[in-house]
């Protein structure tokens, strides 16, 4: 699964990469368009974890009919919130010219985001597919077609952008343009590569047209909005940490938006992590099986840890030759970048940890009380000391740094806290 999460970041870094020689106007610009994509993307993403637990408990039964209908109730809701996101970013266009951020980026950022906008659709249903292979543990699927994809979207990306064969040359939209190329080709890839399968085919073969049905909808909302939430309060942290760092100068932006994508590749990889739990705590639960369910979280917990650390390792040894990575001839926004590196690499291993326990909590149906932690450690910690120390201290991006670093170990901590109560209250059972 984290060889799945790779051909997402490899797609992630190639793009931040290319577009860093435009320049930190560019990079800036993109930074921030993503930031606002992730807030309204995050929420149908968190709708999505709710396919992989359900179906796991379903399949541990062999019950085909019931997998068909979740699968076809999580579809119709990632569409329909897809179409939603899609109205709503365009209304925000007219809204960002207000909230203080540099007038040279907006034309790029709103240029990138008018065709970014249109992924929403074929992501979010590739997301249900997605959720749904991995609630059947087969991970070949999603790693197959996210590696071709991430290809396609390298080459795309170095067409479009320097105008090569016919081509004109695109720019930062070009970014854009081969974002959404590759994302229709997941979707499309991944529903044939699934047909494959006969164990598919079996959950396939049920799939009909369906009403609403009250009691799967609820089924996944009541997983799903939580998780939503989550995922939302926690990504959307880290998004207006963008504005924060945009209120600071391209130059901070920039080099915000260099640290960002780091962090960000080294949480994907751990989900892998996340994933595993989800799916193999839920398959325990389903068993009633509560003394391995518990072990089985603290190994991948244990294997998580392991793993953030040494990518805590690598960031503080090539602190000074990473941002060389993004661009060349800026040092002001290199020497920025190198800073904010330093601040990150100390919390690395408390945002595997938290990462981790949550896909075990909601491998266990728990998924309230992590939707409040989030919002504590995020919304009422993290955020205002960043603007404290960033905007009233004059800290720059190391106070957004600081402020996010202090806010994901605090959830770290209450989410530890919280697993162990709940398995321990299930082996007491």
């Amino acid at each position: 699964m984290s060889f799945t999460q790779l051909g997402i970041i490899i797609v992630g870094l190639s793009d931040n990469m290319m577009v860093g020689f435009l320049g930190k106007k560019a990079l800036a610009s993109v930074s921030l368009a993503n930031s606002i994509f992730l807030i309204l993307v995050i929420f149908g993403f968190g709708i999505s974890t709710a396919i992989s637990p359900l179906i796991a408990l379903v399949d541990a039964k062999n019950e085909y009919k019931k997998g068909a209908i979740i699968l076809y109730h999580g579809l119709i809701l990632n569409f329909f919130l897809s179409i939603f996101m899609y109205i709503f970013i365009h209304i925000f266009f007219y809204i960002l010219p207000y909230l203080g951020q540099p007038k040279e980026i907006l034309n790029d950022t709103i240029s990138f985001l008018k065709i970014t906008a249109i992924t929403f659709i074929p992501w979010m249903i590739f997301e249900v597919f997605r959720k749904f292979s991995e609630g059947l543990s087969l991970v070949l699927p999603s790693l197959i077609i996210t590696w071709i994809s991430a290809f396609i979207n390298i080459i795309l990306n170095y067409l479009f952008i320097n105008g090569l064969y016919g081509i004109p040359k695109l720019g930062v939209s070009g970014i854009a343009y081969a974002t959404l190329i590759s994302r229709i080709t997941m979707l499309i890839g991944i529903y044939f590569l699934l047909y494959r399968y006969k164990k598919v085919r079996n959950y396939y073969n049920h799939f009909k047209y369906f009403f609403f049905k009250k009691k799967y909808l609820k089924k996944i909302l009541k997983i799903g909005i939580p998780s939503g939430l989550h995922m939302l309060f926690e990504i959307g942290a880290f998004s207006i940490s963008s504005f924060i760092s945009g209120k600071c100068g391209i130059k901070e932006l920039a080099a915000h938006q260099i640290v960002l994508n780091l962090v960000s590749s080294t949480f994907l990889l751990s989900t892998g992590f996340s994933v595993s739990a989800t799916i193999r705590i839920g398959n325990q639960l389903a068993l009633k099986n509560y003394s391995e369910l518990r072990k089985i979280g603290w190994s991948i917990i244990i294997m998580g840890i392991i793993f953030m650390l040494i990518c805590s390792l690598i960031f503080l040894f090539f602190r000074n030759y990473i941002p060389y990575l993004y661009i060349k001839n800026d040092y002001e926004v290199i020497y920025l970048a190198k800073k904010m590196i330093i601040i990150a690499s100390i919390f690395q291993i408390s945002d595997g940890i938290q990462g981790i326990i949550i896909g075990a909590l909601r491998g266990i149906h728990d998924v309230n009380i992590p939707m409040c932690i989030s919002f504590f450690s995020y919304w009422i910690i993290a955020l205002p000391i960043e603007w404290l120390f960033s905007i009233y201290l004059k800290m720059g991006g190391q106070g957004v740094w600081i402020g996010l670093g202090l806010g994901i170990t605090l959830s770290s901590i209450l989410l530890i806290i919280r697993y162990e109560i709940i398995t321990k209250r299930l082996i007491k059972k």
